[in-house]
């Protein structure tokens, strides 16, 4: 009989955890971009913030994929980290959700959810994920129904009772919970499986705690790990995540036994107040986190030290419609080209970094500019675009052409960059490929391009000073590189260079690029000039 009650348990937690797994797998299927969409608007404010990753994580069950989802969107540029704290401060809260459920005997209904939401997968999309969303949960709530009624004829054994008598000792209850988490991936199946056993009276109320506790700790493993590789400031997202449990477990330790009186003064079963423990120390810990956000935010920053830029692909100025104005969306729109300059300028110093100095950049850093300044381009053009549709003074749809012009240039710019940066990609350039001088050479070039850039984008949109000298500063670069030939040509015939093919391409490169920006140059002399008419 042991044995079957044994081989019971084990069925109810495989079905369990598998229902858990692929409920959270189905949702995010079914409108995973729609949760991103949500967490990039609501990151605006950290307490909407904090609301959608409660949310997010109430309705797919999963803090985890919460956490995972959030720093995956600041890695790839569409958040900020201080963006995303409010969201993984409020993904524990949504995690308290599956706790409640099974308090509140809502498992009871398993048997209707699986046969519901079989019948509601047979339909055609988008009904189709909805039935098997419906499906999973049931067969969450199965398996712990079958958990329960498993070890119903044996709370009272002598082998129970003296098995989960070791976690008399709260440490080592919380250790069991941060491991069983670990190993599952899931706090809601730490949780659920806790408040089956409170309310069978196998575990007291101290004892499902601390495991709980446990279950907040080890939750964070599987979002570290997923940022091993990836930016440095989702790392950081990371980092806050195990800050943020690690932390709120330490500070409610040595309040354990008020704060389990609390909750048996609130009154309830077993089962009700693991799961209001659970709740209250959740909401209690995101609602202190994210009143201390700045704080928070630089103490992750010393911890976690680079100096990786953050990069979000965004635009600064043109979010909303135009405004009605003509001169005020001018504005607008030349302020946007301003950032755009700035964002190609500094995509240039990290470009030039990897080729000069062999800097190791991901190249998820320089597919985050590429994507930045075809974004900034082409929002500045479809702005341009509907301005054109107004009624327009002769000198407005001069300044329209001339604006089209500098954003689709300065797109191009961003390009040359981009093949600049990835010639890393194929060895590190400064360690095995091109000689001292043939760097310095380089060097050189690029400084050529480096000082009529950095005063294009400071002084834009207004006249550039002493352009005439800046302009022969760039159509010098063309002989530079010529001399950079004729001299690397004479080091490859006495071999004291190598990598003849990368020093060709960079060089070419920066002359592409210095023709560019001296184009780019001269239109915004001439849209400065119109603009002072």
């Amino acid at each position: 009989m042991n044995w079957h009650i044994l081989l019971a348990v084990l069925v109810g937690l495989v079905i369990f955890m598998h229902g858990i797994e692929n409920f959270s797998h189905e949702m995010i299927s079914f409108a995973g971009e729609r949760f991103r969409k949500l967490l990039r608007k609501a990151t605006r404010n950290r307490f909407t913030g904090g609301l959608a990753g409660t949310l997010v994580t109430a309705l797919i069950q999963s803090s985890t994929a919460t956490t995972v989802i959030t720093i995956s969107l600041v890695s790839a540029g569409a958040i900020s980290f201080a963006q995303s704290l409010g969201v993984i401060f409020g993904a524990n809260v949504g995690s308290t959700i599956t706790a409640q459920l099974v308090a509140l005997k809502v498992t009871a209904f398993a048997p209707h959810f699986v046969i519901l939401g079989f019948i509601i997968s047979l339909l055609h999309r988008p009904y189709k994920y909805i039935g098997r969303g419906i499906f999973y949960i049931g067969l969450v709530f199965f398996g712990l129904n079958l958990v329960q009624e498993a070890i119903t004829p044996i709370k009272d054994s002598p082998q129970i009772i003296a098995l989960f008598s070791n976690l008399t000792n709260p440490y080592f209850a919380l250790l069991i919970g941060l491991v069983f988490t670990a190993i599952a991936h899931s706090s809601s199946i730490t949780t659920g499986l806790v408040v089956v056993l409170a309310s069978s009276g196998i575990l007291t109320l101290t004892q499902g705690i601390m495991i709980l506790l446990g279950s907040n700790i080890g939750t964070t493993i599987t979002a570290a790990t997923a940022s091993l590789k990836l930016s440095l400031h989702a790392k950081r997202g990371a980092a806050a995540h195990s800050l943020f449990n690690i932390l709120g477990v330490l500070l409610i330790l040595p309040f354990i036994r008020p704060f389990t009186q609390l909750i048996e003064w609130m009154g309830g079963n077993g089962a009700q107040q693991v799961a209001n423990a659970h709740t209250i120390f959740n909401i209690t810990t995101a609602i202190l986190f994210l009143i201390l956000l700045k704080p928070v935010e630089k103490l992750i920053n010393w911890l976690i030290r680079g100096e990786e830029k953050e990069v979000l692909i965004s635009t600064q100025y043109l979010n909303e419609k135009l405004p009605e104005s003509n001169r005020q969306a001018l504005s607008l729109i030349e302020k946007e080209i301003a950032y755009s300059l700035q964002t190609v300028y500094d995509f240039y110093e990290l470009a030039t970094q990897v080729v000069v100095n062999g800097k190791e950049v991901r190249a998820s850093a320089i597919d985050k500019y590429e994507a930045l300044a075809d974004l900034l381009d082409e929002r500045i053009e479809a702005a341009l675009l509907e301005l054109s549709r107004r009624p327009l003074s002769e000198k407005e749809a001069r300044k329209i052409v001339l604006l089209v012009r500098i954003s689709n240039l300065t797109e191009q710019l961003a390009d040359t960059a981009k093949n600049l940066g990835r010639l890393l990609h194929s060895r590190t350039i400064a360690a095995t490929s091109l000689s001292p001088e043939a760097l310095e050479s380089i060097q050189k070039i690029y400084s050529r391009l480096q000082e009529p850039f950095a005063i294009l984008k400071r002084e834009f949109p207004k006249s550039l000073p002493e352009f005439p000298k800046l302009s022969r500063h760039l159509s010098a670069v063309s002989p530079a590189i010529a001399r950079g030939y004729s001299q690397h040509i004479k080091r490859l015939q006495k071999r004291q260079a190598i990598g003849g093919s990368i020093f060709v391409e960079s060089s070419s490169l920066l002359d592409d690029g210095a023709g560019k920006l001296k184009e780019i140059m001269k239109l915004c002399q001439q849209y400065a000039r119109l603009r002072s008419v």
